[in-house]
């Protein structure tokens, strides 16, 4: 039992020794060289397959009602994430009726009796804008929508 201990142990000793070696006979070029050739690599992948568009959209106030009294204001802002640079025009052209849709969906969101005094779901709030922003832009214009602001004061 013990042989093989020493066996194993002896094993990683010369792999650790080998690795060292090559390590310490590479000159300072060769590390160079290597490491630009990976920092390169990282770079094509990264803006190969991480671009993103984005297009922040103005935040959108209402005031929420209840018995015919104001009872409370919501504020809701939210960033689109565009498929292609040359939608931005077409959204710029859309952007009016975009805002009055989420305006509306938001209102009657807020406006139901069983969010009164109750938390707001984040995730609900971007799925229903989501599907919103696809409806009046084209799903194939819209990739994800993020919510950066969500704020309800009284109601």
């Amino acid at each position: 039992m013990n042989t093989k201990k020493i066996i194993i142990g002896l094993f990683g000793v010369l792999l650790l020794a080998g690795g060292g070696m090559y390590y310490l006979t590479l000159s300072d070029e060769e590390i160079d060289q290597i490491s630009t050739q990976q920092a390169e690599a990282e770079t094509a992948k990264i803006s190969l397959d991480e671009v993103h568009i984005y297009m922040h959209l103005e935040p959108i106030t209402a005031t929420i009602f209840r018995n015919d009294r104001a009872a409370g204001v919501f504020t809701a802002a939210v960033t689109l994430e565009l498929a292609e640079e040359s939608s931005r025009t077409e959204i710029a052209t859309k952007k009016r009726n975009l805002r009055d849709a989420m305006f509306r969906e938001l209102y009657a969101m807020f406006e139901r009796e069983e969010y009164t005094g109750r938390k707001v779901s984040v995730d609900a709030v971007k799925r229903r804008m989501l599907v919103v922003a696809r409806r009046e832009l084209g799903a194939e214009t819209i990739v994800d929508l993020y919510v950066k602001t969500l704020l309800r004061k009284g109601a």
